[in-house]
């Protein structure tokens, strides 16, 4: 959810400086058509997740690991459009946490509660799914690189846990729609070749 809210307060913040949408269109992307597939993808183990997860080699699993390889390989692709390096390190430090904990974003009870989010969690026990999101719960104590775990707390009604990682994801955006949507492009954008 602190991706959604990263990017209105982005394109907010670049409307009120005079940016405008049709500056997007001037950016030319190299397989941005993977970013929506990968989406997707993510879309069907979030939405209609099992109420655990089925372990690291589960097909669910690798299809939420594979949709992270997608995005990686789209921010290292257009690496030179303003804040997808940002976003490449965000998505790596996710992946890194993920493929650490079996393959989903661990979270804690305690995040989740301080979100306001613990009705969202299909049980209590470690492993439990959160519902719409890529999480499982973990105590802290269970979980490897909790550093890098949804960590972070914004209590409602905003209500959501973040990663380190995510806060990576928001910058590049943020940096992404600041330069974007003004009226001349970045350096370079106009030279790019869409695949």
């Amino acid at each position: 959810m602190i991706l959604l809210y990263a990017v209105i307060v982005s394109i907010v913040v670049s409307l009120l400086r005079g940016g405008r949408f049709g500056s997007l269109a001037k950016l030319s992307f190299r397989a941005g058509w993977l970013a929506p597939l990968a989406f997707a993808l993510q879309a069907i183990i979030i939405y209609f997740p099992l109420p655990e997860t089925q372990g690291m080699w589960a097909p669910r699993t690798l299809l939420l690991l594979g949709t992270y390889g997608l995005l990686i390989l789209v921010a290292l692709l257009n690496r030179g459009l303003p804040g997808f390096w940002l976003l490449g390190v965000g998505l790596a430090l996710n992946l890194l946490v993920m493929l650490a904990n079996g393959g989903f974003m661990p979270v804690t009870a305690e995040a989740l509660e301080g979100a306001g989010l613990s009705h969202l969690a299909l049980g209590q026990q470690a492993g439990a799914r959160v519902l719409n999101a890529k999480d499982i719960l973990l105590p802290r104590e269970g979980t490897r690189l909790w550093a890098l775990s949804d960590i972070f707390v914004i209590p409602p009604p905003l209500g959501t846990a973040f990663s380190p990682g995510d806060l990576f994801l928001a910058l590049g955006g943020f940096w992404f729609f600041q330069r974007g949507m003004q009226s001349a492009p970045p350096k370079g954008a106009s030279e790019r070749t869409a695949l």
